[in-house]
């Protein structure tokens, strides 16, 4: 496959270049126009395919992250994700609000594309950059019946509040990754859902988080918004979390909780990111980032209600555990019914990182990839079975020369898997300032894919 230079500016390896989905132009310095600084962060790319085989993608646009310009951009592709359109605004910030991730959503069938979102308040005006308040807000929607030329108004979710909600109908929660259609029609989008550092005083890096899934209940079946049901799975006054009384023990536990002055048992249950997968038998995985130095995984066997305790992801049951750090881990099912999982192969030690948080190129490059399959009847390490892992990509690891950042934690980040027309893609975003493609080619997955136990 031909690679053009500018496909690999950035990058000290990139062997499965298909296509840059966006990369603004060429600036340099900190003292830039309000037109050209607000392109400079590119970040969170979520891409759909809608029935007519169009490529969707939404992803965060701005000055940097946290930014009062950050708005939500669309753009499309006709030709499997090789060119795209322009990018157009979706929805925008504003001094009191900002809205940055969103994932969109297509019913299956019709024209209709939603795109939910976490509104939260901004910092600056009445609300202090360390006060409780800043990104607190609601899950909303927005919907478009013309492909993103037009969309309506925001319509907030309201949730039932659960043990970690510091403020009564209101969260501290980020999403980003698209709802997932699963086998018997159930729309689930997840989300995470934390405490914010005002609330502790303490560096937010040891606050707690939990995952859940929002169950848009009859999305496929009503066009009204003034008529759908949403419900959180599971049910209850809490999420999914991991907890860190039963990893005490954990080496990345202990040096993360060192780093910011704390102790080990001092540190909140932490899960965030979560991915879902179907498994053949009828169970559920979810997989989600965690402070343990691998993927955290938890199983349910009826539908969502209940889960098991979250655990560290092993390549297979006997085998050791999936390094990795705090950061996204998404876990995919191809048609075929194997599975890929995107992950940093960092436990927190690694490329000079000091611990799981550490951000820069130290915990985030290079991006890796495994595939997965079942092994029929077992149930430990949520019955996967993972092969050899591979590197899918490296970021340059020099520091720019301007000294910007669009954020504390840059390197390959936020990846997501696509699969369209019997082929494999993967978008991740580099340095948080462009969003990239890339294409896994059938004959290296069916290499990976490793055999099942005899």
């Amino acid at each position: 496959m031909n690679k053009t230079s500018s496909m690999l500016d950035g990058m000290s390896a990139r062997p499965f270049a298909y296509a840059d989905i966006y990369r603004h132009p060429p600036m340099s310095g900190q003292d830039l126009s309000p037109e050209l600084a607000s392109v400079r962060k590119n970040e969170s790319g979520t891409v759909i395919v809608l029935d007519d085989g169009t490529w969707f993608v939404t992803w965060s646009q701005g000055s940097f992250e946290g930014a009062h310009d950050e708005q939500i951009v669309c753009a499309t592709s006709n030709d499997c994700g090789l060119t795209w359109s322009e990018p157009r605004s979706v929805i925008a910030s504003t001094m009191e609000f900002r809205r940055s991730y969103g994932c969109p959503f297509a019913v299956p069938g019709g024209k209709r594309i939603y795109l939910f979102l976490h509104e939260g308040r901004h910092h600056g005006a009445d609300v202090a950059p360390n006060s409780p308040e800043v990104d607190l807000g609601k899950l909303a929607f927005i919907y478009t019946d013309n492909r993103g030329d037009t969309w309506s108004d925001i319509h907030s979710i309201t949730l039932p509040d659960r043990d970690i909600s510091m403020f009564p109908d209101r969260i501290h929660g980020h999403l980003n990754h698209p709802p997932q259609l699963m086998p018997k029609g159930q729309v689930l989008l997840p989300f995470s859902q934390y405490a914010r550092l005002g609330s502790m005083r303490r560096d937010w890096q040891l606050v707690a988080g939990e995952t859940a899934f929002l169950w848009c209940e009859n999305f496929l079946s009503e066009s009204d918004p003034e008529q759908f049901r949403f419900s959180l799975l599971p049910p209850g006054p809490r999420g999914i979390r991991a907890d860190i009384i039963e990893h005490m023990d954990n080496p990345a536990v202990k040096q993360l909780a060192k780093v910011f002055k704390g102790y080990p048992d001092s540190l909140a249950f932490n899960s965030q990111e979560p991915t879902i997968v179907p498994l053949s038998d009828g169970r559920w995985v979810q997989v989600c980032r965690t402070y343990l130095g691998s993927p955290g995984y938890a199983v349910s066997s009826d539908e969502g209600k209940t889960w098991s305790s979250v655990e560290r992801l092993r390549y297979s049951p006997d085998c050791p555990f999936i390094d990795h750090p705090h950061t996204m881990c998404p876990l995919a099912r191809l048609p075929d019914g194997r599975f890929i999982l995107l992950f940093t192969n960092n436990d927190g030690t690694k490329n000079g990182a000091e611990h799981v948080w550490d951000g820069g190129c130290r915990t985030r490059n290079p991006q890796w990839f495994v595939i997965g399959r079942e092994i029929p009847g077992e149930r430990r390490n949520g019955g996967l079975l993972f092969g050899e892992p591979r590197i899918l990509a490296s970021a340059d690891e020099s520091e720019p020369v301007d000294g910007f950042t669009a954020s504390t934690c840059t390197g390959i980040a936020m990846p997501q898997y696509i699969a369209a027309e019997g082929r494999h893609f993967v978008q991740y975003g580099l340095i948080k300032e462009y969003i990239l493609l890339d294409e896994i080619p059938a004959e290296v997955i069916d290499e990976m894919t490793p055999d099942l136990p005899r």
